[in-house]
């Protein structure tokens, strides 16, 4: 695995502290000769001057040291635990890098090879830089690489159920691995401020909800995502998604659920929903 920290980049390209398009273009081609562009194109959707720039601006006047021991500690772990996922040195490439709020964490591809790019301004925005929520951040996302080297979850469709049970899927699949190269089955990088405990305590009402909503066609984007919530609770389906995977473990084993087809994926995951 090919890891790129790149914070000493980030202070010498912006040393005055202020951003400029132009020398993160340059920075950021400095790292890939893609990413630039491929940043660029991810938040066309966005206002680049009121969304984007703010938080990139405030990021870069922040302290970057307690980042920067995390990201080693992180690392660390890493290497003494990837053989508990993968078989062998996997070829991938970590990027400690400043974006353009593309996401704390995105598991993608960076020239020809899986990546996973870990954003600072995003991971500076929503306060994530200590060490368990770095290596929370990096484990799950590795755990995205291992999984679609297993499957081809490439699949696009316009139905919501679909996407409901794949998004799911696919969470809860990265949030196995990652507990797996945590080596603690119960950890959760979400975990803060009691979210666990509310999550146990409401799972009933949380899998019937879920399940209504696979059955109205309705989506299920509160469930995903810091900026949304289910009953004031964020990132509530990768709890559930989780406890669908070891569910799931009680019948197949982590690679057989890493290539299920989707017939069988919904079959089980709306028996999983209705006990």
């Amino acid at each position: 695995m090919i890891i790129k920290n790149t914070l000493p980049q980030i202070k010498a390209a912006f040393s005055d502290g202020a951003f400029d398009l132009a020398r993160w273009r340059q920075y950021a081609n400095g790292i890939s000769p893609t990413l630039a562009q491929k940043c660029l194109d991810d938040i066309a959707g966005y206002d680049f001057q009121k969304e984007i720039v703010p938080v990139v601006q405030w990021a870069l006047a922040q302290d970057l040291s307690p980042l920067a021991r995390s990201f080693a500690a992180a690392v660390s772990a890493w290497e003494a635990n990837a053989s508990s996922l993968f078989s062998a040195e996997p070829e991938i490439t970590v990027v400690l890098y400043l974006g353009l709020c593309s996401g704390a964490g995105w598991a993608t591809e960076l020239d020809g090879r899986p990546a996973v790019l870990l954003g600072v301004e995003k991971i500076l925005e929503l306060n994530w830089q200590s060490e368990q929520d770095i290596k929370g951040l990096l484990f799950h996302e590795l755990g995205h690489l291992w999984h679609q080297q297993r499957h081809d979850l490439s699949r696009n469709t316009e139905d919501v159920r679909q996407r409901a049970v794949l998004q799911l899927y696919r969470e809860g699949v990265a949030m196995v691995c990652e507990q797996i190269l945590c080596g603690d089955e119960t950890f959760f990088h979400q975990n803060k401020d009691g979210w666990l405990d509310w999550c146990t305590e409401n799972f009933p009402a949380i899998r019937a909800d879920f399940l209504r909503r696979l059955v109205n066609g309705e989506r299920v984007q509160d469930y995903f995502g810091d900026w949304c919530s289910f009953r004031g609770h964020s990132d509530v389906g990768y709890f559930l998604g989780c406890m669908f995977i070891k569910h799931l473990r009680l019948t197949y084993d982590l690679q057989e659920i890493a290539a299920l087809p989707y017939d069988t994926l919904e079959r089980e995951l709306f028996r999983f929903l209705g006990d």
